[in-house]
């Protein structure tokens, strides 16, 4: 099976720099700098750029829209939280943004990651119960997007009358769900409901069994496509292994650490997929191999797990979670801008034999005249 490569984007109050984190930010997430970033992934062939959530950062969907129109073939992986809006809000919103650019969205659904942010936003919902409350919404979601008349839902958590929407699907295809998380309750939601079942970039053998668990769990549903597998991790690419490692090592140890209720102790204790990067990041030498770093997780949360080397190191180690069953790669590095084009120029010939999916231009609606 092909592999699909993606990148990430820095649309967060820390924007962008040559370290992981400052107080104030090097390249400020503005809709220039945004734009170039998501250009120099869109050339360096990656499929989609994440855009991440959370109160720390730009709204999803304004920034991919805004950003759409300055780039013609990459597509969007919108990270959003379904607790913050109703399904059919949510079905009008993905439906109207792929079809305005010709199906250029992904859907990163996120359930867990930190309850302090979701109380932000007044939601109060538990680790456990988000699973559950957004299998009820992506039923509703799915309904929405396969069935001709209006969807009547009554659920435990959801509840919907009589619901259609303009735009309506017209036989596309929905965009992939990538769905995250190490706990029961997500490998569960994303045996049944997933495109993609996304875990942070820990130890391969870990992952291989991630896969093979995962998988059996799939199998239990009727489901029209295979699940499949990505991991999260960072990138820091140089013409020699020393380099390389200086470079990591520099970009950890001159930023600053800053303790949010966003990259702070809450969400080391709730995330599962987080704990499993802790304790890698734990274990007393933050080299885990020649190739894998885990100096980030030292100055902030989220994925920590860094691929370091020369470009036929940092192939290799992609190559071996390929090897294992993975197929999706999301990925960035600091800076975001000038490693997007590292890799893209490095690193992306030797990965050819792999079969990587390649962007095509977009199917837009015709003009009327």
């Amino acid at each position: 099976m092909a592999i699909e490569l993606n990148w990430a984007l820095c649309s967060y109050r820390g924007g962008d720099g040559h370290q992981v984190i400052r107080e104030e930010p090097e390249r400020p997430a503005t809709l220039d700098y945004l734009t170039r970033v998501a250009r120099a992934a869109e050339e360096a062939g990656f499929v989609n750029i994440l855009v991440p959530t959370g109160t720390h950062c730009m709204d999803p969907w304004a920034t991919s829209s805004a950003i759409s129109s300055n780039t013609r073939k990459i597509k969007f992986l919108v990270a959003f939280r379904p607790g913050l809006v109703g399904p059919t809000l949510a079905a009008q919103q993905i439906n109207t943004f792929d079809r305005l650019t010709g199906g250029r969205l992904s859907l990163n659904v996120v359930s867990g990651v930190s309850s302090v942010d979701l109380k932000r936003y007044g939601y109060f919902a538990d680790h456990d119960e988000r699973y559950e409350r957004n299998e009820e919404f992506l039923d509703i979601l799915k309904r929405l997007w396969e069935e001709s008349g209006p969807v009547t839902f009554k659920g435990r958590f959801h509840e919907v009358e009589d619901a259609e929407v303009f735009p309506p699907r017209e036989g596309r295809r929905p965009p992939d769900i990538f769905l995250a998380g190490a706990s029961p309750g997500a490998r569960r939601l994303a045996a049944r409901l997933g495109d993609v079942h996304v875990f942070h970039a820990v130890e391969p053998e870990v992952v291989a069994e991630d896969v093979r668990e995962v998988s059996a769990l799939a199998e239990e549903h009727s489901r029209e496509r295979k699940l499949e597998f990505g991991i999260r991790h960072l990138v820091c690419v140089r013409e020699t292994k020393e380099e390389a490692r200086r470079a990591a090592e520099r970009i950890v140890n001159e930023s600053e650490t800053i303790t949010t209720g966003n990259w702070g102790p809450a969400s080391r204790r709730e995330s599962v997929t987080q704990q499993r990067v802790n304790e890698l990041a734990g274990r007393g030498d933050l080299w885990v191999s020649d190739t894998i770093y885990m100096g980030v997780n030292r100055v902030r949360q989220g994925a920590g797990t860094m691929f370091v080397g020369t470009p036929e190191m940092v192939a290799a180690q992609i190559r071996e979670y390929a090897d294992i069953g993975v197929t999706r790669f999301i990925m960035h590095g600091w800076p975001h801008l000038e490693e997007a084009e590292i890799f893209g120029r490095e690193v992306m010939p030797l990965l050819q034999d792999l079969s990587p999916v390649r962007l095509q231009e977009p199917e837009l609606e015709q003009s009327i005249s």
